[in-house]
């Protein structure tokens, strides 16, 4: 096995991985072709995403209390700022809250753009003249240049409030820093979109890094998939030499493939191939909910038990941890935040059937784990998983 040198993260994953280590009658899914790495030793979601909506209130003794119910030891807070204005000192408190009462390493998110969120490099380069201020009292931007150098200095400055309010309240070193935004891990950057990628991340990523905290990043697999080794490759070039500790892969799963589980598999090894030098950790992100419509991914709803314990097998031995995204709405399994629920009216009825499908979900999968969290998935299974993976690689 791989040594990893960053403390923090190294932490986490043992952490992560003592609470798989009761889980001894699952089984390891064989490698898939392409670049192999060492299996790994994390089994089962031992973190969640937080995204806390605009203008709501958590209730942090509720939330704590469902995290440790989920024996979950890691936590992103999604983002501390977005167009609607930025709530860097209340993320913070909530972080060194977090990270008292569970022990756990926390993630405080930087800046978050919904419109440009999840999007190829080569649409970041476009420009948008309506995109003006990054939120009000925030930096002013020039309405003519590309998109990614606005994302940039937005997300500059808001890992530079998080850095200093980190340091005001001399908060743990196991809190880090998340860059929010998500590019598409993806083949075919190019010279110019690698370069304004490393850039981002050099701008976004330089103010806990000089503060020696561990810095997360976290792409998201696109609904064409890429090639995975030549992905990884293009990524860690964006990432050389900028000290962020570790990447977190959105799979994708949920938006684009939902019955997919295994779409990331041969992603999160041939990152960890292409990483190998050891300075960088590799975790899922799985996703914990489905669209809401056939038609489109406006709306999300949580997942029902069974796809996510998938999910979790599509990521088992093959990263260095798992996380689950998002907990607040689909995984918490009842209401923990006050005054805003992503646009629903906590009263109507698709705010009640999510909180009943959550509950749903939330007790399946515990009653998996305690069941032994087995992974029953056929070698046919496998390799049809392979096969469409590979066909979507392929397709035009």
């Amino acid at each position: 096995m791989r040594f990893r040198s960053l403390v923090t993260v190294s932490a986490t994953s043992c952490v992560l991985a003592s609470l798989a280590a009761a889980v001894l009658r699952c089984s390891v899914p064989p490698l898939p072709p392409g670049p192999e790495a060492l299996p790994t030793s994390a089994r089962l979601a031992g973190g969640a995403v937080i995204a806390i909506p605009p203008g709501a209130t958590v209730d942090r003794a509720a939330l704590i209390a469902s995290l440790k119910e989920m024996r979950f030891s890691a936590v992103v807070i999604q983002a501390s700022a977005d167009a609607s204005g930025e709530s860097v000192a209340e993320r913070v408190s909530l972080a060194v809250e977090l990270q008292a009462a569970l022990g756990s390493s926390v993630f405080v998110g930087g800046y978050q753009s919904a419109a440009w969120n999840g999007l190829p490099i080569d649409a970041l380069l476009q420009t948008d003249a309506s995109f003006r201020a990054c939120y009000p009292g925030g930096p002013t931007l020039d309405a003519a240049a590309p998109v990614i150098d606005k994302l940039r200095i937005c997300a500059a400055d808001i890992g530079q409030r998080i850095a200093d309010e980190l340091a005001r309240v001399a908060a743990s070193p196991r809190i880090g820093c998340y860059v929010t935004h998500q590019p598409q891990l993806a083949d075919g950057l190019g010279d110019a979109g690698g370069t304004k990628l490393h850039d981002f991340f050099r701008d976004a990523s330089s103010a806990c890094t000089k503060a020696s905290r561990p810095v997360a990043v976290s792409p998201i697999l696109p609904a064409q998939l890429g090639a995975p080794a030549a992905a990884s490759a293009e990524l860690g070039g964006a990432l050389a030499g900028l000290g962020i500790s570790l990447i977190i892969l959105e799979d994708g799963v949920g938006r684009f493939q939902p019955d997919g589980a295994h779409r990331a598999t041969k992603f999160y090894d041939a990152l960890r191939v292409a990483l190998e030098d050891g300075t960088l950790a590799v975790w899922a992100n799985v996703q914990a909910f489905d669209c809401a419509s056939e038609a489109g991914c406006d709306g999300t709803r949580p997942t029902t038990s069974a796809r996510f314990d998938n999910r979790v097998c599509g990521a088992r031995n093959r990263a260095d941890g798992i996380i689950a995204s998002e907990y607040l709405r689909h995984l918490a399994g009842r209401p923990i935040v006050t005054g805003g629920l992503g646009g629903l009216d906590a009263s109507s009825d698709a705010a009640l059937d999510d909180f009943d499908a959550a509950a749903q979900l939330r007790s399946g999968y515990l009653a998996w784990v305690d069941a032994g969290a087995s992974c029953v998935i056929a070698a046919a299974d496998e390799a049809d998983a392979s096969a469409r993976a590979d066909a979507a690689a392929e397709a035009p």
